[in-house]
């Protein structure tokens, strides 16, 4: 992150910059479930106001990513176990219809893109990079929900991924569950080069499913299988 020094001969971040890099700050761990967003401190390290920092905090709340809490300050959202499992539900549901939509509308263009993608996947589950495994999953799916062409089911699979993510990213980086993951992604892309949909649908529900169970796993194998229940929430 680059200190205030830094960016005086830049032109300030907007909220919305700012408000990518706390969630970035979320995503890498760096702001762990239930912890304090220290305002000051965050401005002082972008080199913005804190003001503006208070305003990209309430965006990451309308996103499901922190809570604030009136007089306390935010803190990251922390779930427990029931509503991660929802969530994981729900998204496999959607992923049901994205796998039924892409396997109908997907191009010669898109399946190559999917296809280098599993390769990077490939290298970076043998090298066991699970940093570097996390973001080519992140536009593999990205890749494979514009595939379908529904704008909206698009958005809001990626609504649920913002709140999932740190849970999958437990689940990828502790669960073992690299390589697993990525022979589901190659079913998903078999079931849409053969055009069948109702395989691509089935593929892609059990590959998020499974990525619920790897969570679970991982967290009843570190400890945590009792997240912080009611963390994020006022007293």
């Amino acid at each position: 992150m680059q200190s205030a020094a830094k960016r005086q001969d830049r032109a300030p971040l907007s909220v919305s910059a700012i408000e990518a890099s706390v969630e970035a700050m979320i995503i890498a761990g760096e702001l762990e479930p239930g912890a304090h967003v220290n305002e000051s401190s965050i401005a002082a390290q972008l080199g913005v106001g804190r003001a503006s920092v208070r305003e990209a905090c309430r965006l990451l709340e309308r996103a499901g990513l922190v809570h604030i809490r009136p007089n306390q300050g935010t803190f990251v959202r922390a779930l427990d176990i029931a509503e991660v499992v929802h969530l994981f539900d729900i998204r496999a549901s959607l992923g049901r219809l994205a796998g039924r939509s892409a396997a109908a509308a997907i191009d010669a263009k898109q399946l190559a893109a999917l296809h280098a993608l599993l390769a990077k996947l490939d290298e970076a589950a043998a090298s066991g990079d699970a940093d570097a495994y996390i973001t080519l999953n992140l536009a593999f799916h990205t890749a494979l929900y514009e595939a379908t062409g529904n704008a909206r089911l698009a958005a809001l699979d990626q609504a649920i991924g913002k709140e999932l993510r740190i849970y999958r990213r437990h689940g990828l980086a502790h669960g073992g569950g690299l390589r697993v993951s990525n022979r589901e992604h190659r079913s998903i892309v078999e079931a849409l080069e053969q055009g069948d949909c109702e395989r691509a649908g089935n593929e892609l529900e059990r590959h998020i499913a499974g990525g619920r169970d790897r969570f679970l796993r991982a967290m009843s194998a570190t400890g945590r299988l009792a997240l912080q229940d009611g963390a994020d929430r006022p007293a």
